[in-house]
């Protein structure tokens, strides 16, 4: 009998436990409490004094106070707490409730109260309850941090009454919520990464809502690792050829790695081949000394394909251009090769010495197979490197801005999905001066072949928020239509219309402004 009254006891207990558990479980899928981010956002502030006005129509004055008090659910969560004063016909600011500040009990006034920053917080709160609704900003104590912290409420007058509801976020925190951080580009090559995103800092940021934290990288490889592994990093930017030799060599290895996506394709980058007064031709460096860049850089694994896709095999030479530059006047080396966006700077800054000079790379069927694009460098691009009149036939390799493939619903995942909510819209803002000229081949629709794009991305891309892409879309369906029934007729058909779509938007990218 003892026995079995032990195993009832146990029993019951385990009963309780999960009752328990279960309930608890079931409020946090559906509240904020339950949400991965360790400190609320605003909207969740504003849902919050929603939801004590709702608790008010239901319980009254005093049953909304009581529940404040004893921290009931809604009412509280992470740094998140509501509190109700009465402002007195607006000329007061008195406590009614507050169950997460121990100071602030009922009936203590703070309308003589001055902060850190010398404000009349109470006064201030008063006066946007009086209107209806609206943010404060002040510094206030963190229930989380016990630290004096700046803070940003969102009060709420409710009905006719002279109560106000108030909910706040701590904007310190809200820095390290809303913080993404970008790898770009290295000091000692061009700027043209770093200056895409700084430029998309100046852009973008907004307060404490969201900023972009520019990331010194090491190039187009490290920052493909640096997104997949280094904590901190959100996304990145990288060549299209280095993102599919990623792939192809983890493939070799037996590995499948699906954790990078991407978010957009960006801007084409040229390869700049510069070569010795008797190098006339691509052909002629077979053999030869050629610098490819730093071995970490982008342009290194590019150029390493490029070579090897024409046939031809160099005697590859590793150092930075400035150094490239000085062995190449000197006769060290036969040329040197860079892939950045025209017009860069490390080019437009040369002096052409001893019969330094462009050199056409073909875009041949090896190099359309590997994605690369057919473009040229133009008296325009370099007006004091090539005369009037004289084109460089190159190609350009594609940049493209990729993230991890977070799980949905996560801290990292709403990070990244915050940062699309805020670039996609802004688009044409970047293409404007003094913002970097490579914004305005920017083109939202081109996709990336044979890649993932990361899910917010693709669903705002279908939404009715991008008229460019879909008036972009009837154009080119016009188009297909009249060759259809033109001379050329049975040319595109609905199996190959999506790839030709991406095939001419492509070939705009390639050709801005004209």
């Amino acid at each position: 009998m003892t026995i079995l009254r032990h195993l009832l006891v146990v029993l019951l207990t385990s009963a309780r436990k999960f009752v328990a558990g279960a309930l608890l479980a079931l409020f946090a899928a559906s509240s904020p409490a339950g949400a991965v981010s360790e400190f609320g956002t605003r909207d969740e502030a504003v849902a919050m004094v929603h939801r004590v006005q709702e608790m008010f129509k239901k319980l009254g004055a005093e049953g909304t106070f009581a529940a404040i008090k004893r921290k009931a659910p809604g009412t509280i969560d992470r740094d998140l707490y509501a509190y109700v004063i009465d402002t007195k016909d607006f000329t007061n600011w008195v406590v009614m409730a507050n169950g997460a500040i121990p100071t602030m009990t009922t009936g203590t006034s703070l309308w003589d109260f001055r902060d850190q920053n010398g404000k009349y917080l109470g006064r201030e709160q008063a006066e946007v309850c009086k209107s209806g609704r609206g943010w404060v900003d002040f510094r206030f104590l963190s229930p989380l941090t016990q630290q004096i912290d700046d803070k940003s409420a969102y009060i709420e007058r409710i009905g006719d009454t002279s109560y106000c509801i108030g909910v706040g976020i701590y904007r310190n925190e809200q820095i390290n919520e809303n913080t993404v951080a970008i790898v770009s580009g290295s000091p000692s090559a061009d700027d043209t990464y770093l200056q895409i995103a700084n430029d998309m800092a100046s852009v973008l940021n907004d307060a404490d809502k969201l900023r972009i934290l520019p990331i010194v990288g090491v190039g187009g490889p490290q920052n493909i690792r640096d997104v997949r592994y280094l904590k901190g990093v959100d996304i990145g930017l990288t060549q299209l050829s280095v993102l599919n030799s990623f792939r192809s060599s983890n493939a070799t290895l037996g590995k499948y790695d699906d954790k990078i996506v991407y978010i957009a394709k960006l801007f084409n980058e040229e390869v700049h081949l510069i070569a010795a007064r008797d190098i006339t031709s691509i052909e002629q460096l077979n053999g030869r000394k050629v610098n490819i860049d730093e071995v970490r850089s982008g342009t290194s694994q590019t150029m390493r394909d490029v070579f090897k896709r024409l046939g031809i095999k160099i005697q590859e030479v590793n150092v930075i251009q400035g150094q490239a530059f000085e062995m190449l006047k000197s006769g060290e080396i036969a040329a040197t090769a860079y892939v950045s966006g025209k017009s860069a700077k490390l080019i437009s800054n040369l002096k052409f010495e001893r019969g330094m000079h462009f050199i056409q790379v073909p875009f041949s069927k090896e190099i359309s197979d590997a994605e690369y694009l057919p473009t040229d460098l133009t008296h325009d691009d370099y007006p004091d490197l090539i005369p009037a009149g004289q084109t460089i036939q190159t190609i350009a390799d594609e940049v493209v801005l990729i993230g991890y493939n977070w799980p949905k619903n996560t801290d990292r995942y709403r990070r990244v999905q915050r940062f699309v909510d805020a670039f996609f819209p802004k688009i044409e803002e970047f293409r404007k001066p003094p913002n970097h000229p490579k914004w305005r081949e920017v083109n939202l629709a081109v996709t990336v072949k044979s890649w993932k794009r990361f899910d917010p991305a693709e669903e705002w891309l279908a939404s009715a928020r991008n008229p460019d892409v879909a008036s972009l879309q009837s154009d080119f369906r016009q188009f297909t239509s009249s060759q259809q029934g033109g001379a050329q007729r049975g040319v595109v058909s609905p199996a190959n219309s999506d790839e030709l779509f991406q095939e001419f938007l492509k070939w705009k990218q390639s050709r801005p402004g004209r």
